[in-house]
């Protein structure tokens, strides 16, 4: 019993100068403006985007005859959102949607009606699927 006082001192000093445990940094990453205008959206409707984006990537890649230009890409682009959304609650639904995927979009090809080389159009396609990752 008496030592039990002085292994309990022993012990909270040698706890005491043990390392701390390191402290796991937290990581913020930021959220892109798909991401934000998306962040009231329901799953389903976070699905229907992606789904959109994503096809159009893939048609996009698939057939480079589709897109030669700037132009009609950004045609391709207008029709195949009126297909798939016009008569459903999605347009409008989300302020800011429209702009962040326009911004991305524009970044990427630009607003010149100009020729897609393989390079601008790989890009293109990257900025679509990374829409749609954005979406989910």
């Amino acid at each position: 019993m008496k030592h039990i006082l002085a292994a309990v001192v022993a012990v909270a000093l040698v706890w005491s100068f043990m390392p701390a445990s390191p402290v796991t940094p937290v990581v913020v990453t930021p959220t892109s403006p798909v991401t934000a205008a998306l962040s009231p959206a329901s799953r389903q409707d976070k699905a229907r985007v992606a789904a959109f984006y994503s096809a159009l990537a893939d048609v996009v890649e698939r057939d480079a005859k589709l897109t030669p230009t700037v132009g009609s890409f950004r045609e391709l682009h207008a029709r195949s959102l009126d297909a798939a959304f016009k008569g459903t609650d999605l347009p409008g639904k989300y302020p800011g949607l429209d702009v962040a995927i326009n911004d991305r979009l524009k970044a990427v090809v630009g607003t010149d009606d100009v020729p897609l080389p393989p390079a601008k159009h790989q890009s293109l396609v990257q900025a679509l699927k990374g829409v749609a990752n954005d979406a989910r």
